[in-house]
């Protein structure tokens, strides 16, 4: 009977110990994943300011769906990927505080 309890409280120990530990593993995939999404949605609006200008209706496209990606992580990871500085940041400020014309062009088009 000794043996049985503690095969039982090491078995609960395993189990607690991946139950803590799993949480963890899927937040920072889910980091991952965010910071991916909105470093593509960058670049996507990077291209087509650069194509068609920053004011066209492609590049206004393209920044309604980086500022969903930043949306998309806030809901999802209370934080946004700001993908200039790569970093993540945990005021949901990106509205205010991203910088469009980071390529230093200004505004060419």
């Amino acid at each position: 009977m000794e043996r049985g309890k503690f095969l039982s409280a090491a078995g609960l120990a395993v189990a607690a110990a991946l139950l803590i530990t799993l949480p963890v593993k899927a937040s920072a995939d889910d980091h991952s994943r965010c910071q991916h999404r909105v470093e593509k949605a960058q670049e996507h609006y990077r291209h087509e300011a650069h194509e068609h200008g920053k004011h066209s209706q492609q590049a206004d496209d393209a920044r309604a769906k980086l500022n969903a990606e930043w949306e998309r992580c806030w809901n999802e990871e209370r934080g946004w990927y700001d993908p200039h500085s790569h970093q993540w940041r945990t005021d949901r400020d990106w509205d205010r505080n991203y910088d469009w014309d980071h390529d230093d062009d200004r505004d060419h088009h």
